[in-house]
């Protein structure tokens, strides 16, 4: 069965054409408070909506994933996404609708600087302090708001200015989580080398470290995937393999004893593994490397 999700120009508003200077602004109470501060699915065509929270809670629907969060937080919702809201009542915030070629495209210096915010809908956290604080962001939506509401000379131009500066401002926002992530990312990835490398021998399972770092096998997976070319359960057996080449070849242990130092508790489970590995019984690679 296809179900239709409603098009609007802004929610319960039919579509209209849209100039490049479009802009429209209003307190999230607007829309949602008559309705019992819910705002159900929809998508706008052409325009890029921007919702701010900074105080209450959102429950957010973009496209199939809907997740609750707290203020303060921006979302990024581009064309065509569809969406929908459920508010705490009393929440307070603002929504900003931009067309999406004009405003929300390019900076004056013609650089696509802002298409970032439009290439997959999102959810941003905004801090509590720095330089793109929540209450920076508020401040200039208010002033926002503040002229939208009651324009004067050269009102558009002014306005424009204005939504370009928050729109710099997120863009800061969006950077700096990717960066975080990418530390993030490089912590974890260094954390993990170290684990295998304690723990290698206590033939620990993907599971055991993934719980560990606090992380979903999945998760721990693709990590591995992206910074060593292979699953971690591979990168686990490949550490174990390098230990048991270097005591074949630098040590004279038996390989019955060296299998219960890899922590194998069967001699004959170590040469399957090591065969399976290295292509080659462990005696042999051991004959064939003294040579």
């Amino acid at each position: 069965m296809n179900i239709l999700v409603p098009a609007f120009s802004l929610y319960g508003e039919e579509p209209t054409s849209i100039s490049r200077e479009y802009l429209h602004i209003e307190e999230i109470s607007t829309r949602s408070a008559a309705r019992n501060w819910q705002i159900d699915t929809h998508t706008h065509e052409g325009m890029l909506q921007l919702l701010f929270v900074f105080s209450g809670t959102a429950r957010v629907q973009l496209d199939s994933d809907e997740q609750e969060y707290e203020s303060a937080i921006a979302v990024i919702i581009p064309p065509g996404v569809i969406h929908a809201f459920k508010f705490e009542s009393q929440t307070r915030g603002y929504v900003l609708t931009l067309d999406a070629s004009g405003l929300a495209a390019e900076s004056e210096d013609g650089t696509q600087m802002f298409s970032i915010l439009k290439g997959k809908a999102g959810v941003m956290v905004l801090e509590n302090e720095g330089n793109c604080s929540a209450a920076r962001i508020l401040a200039l939506l208010e002033q926002i708001a503040a002229e939208f509401n009651n324009p004067g000379p050269a009102s558009i131009r002014l306005q424009v200015w204005q939504v370009r500066a928050l729109l710099l401002l997120l863009v800061r926002v969006q950077l700096q989580t990717e960066k975080n992530t990418d530390e993030k990312t490089v912590g974890l990835t260094v954390r993990f080398r170290e684990l295998v490398e304690t723990h290698y021998a206590e033939h620990w399972t993907v599971e055991r470290y993934a719980a560990e770092l606090n992380l979903t096998e999945s998760r721990l997976n693709r990590l591995s995937q992206k910074n060593f070319g292979k699953s971690a359960f591979g990168f686990i057996q490949e550490r174990l393999l390098l230990e048991a080449r270097r005591k074949l070849i630098y040590t004279s242990t038996s390989i019955s004893q060296l299998a219960y130092e890899l922590g194998f508790s069967d001699p004959g489970y170590f040469c399957r593994f090591f065969k399976k590995q290295a292509g080659m019984a462990p005696g042999l690679f051991r004959s064939s490397s003294l040579r």
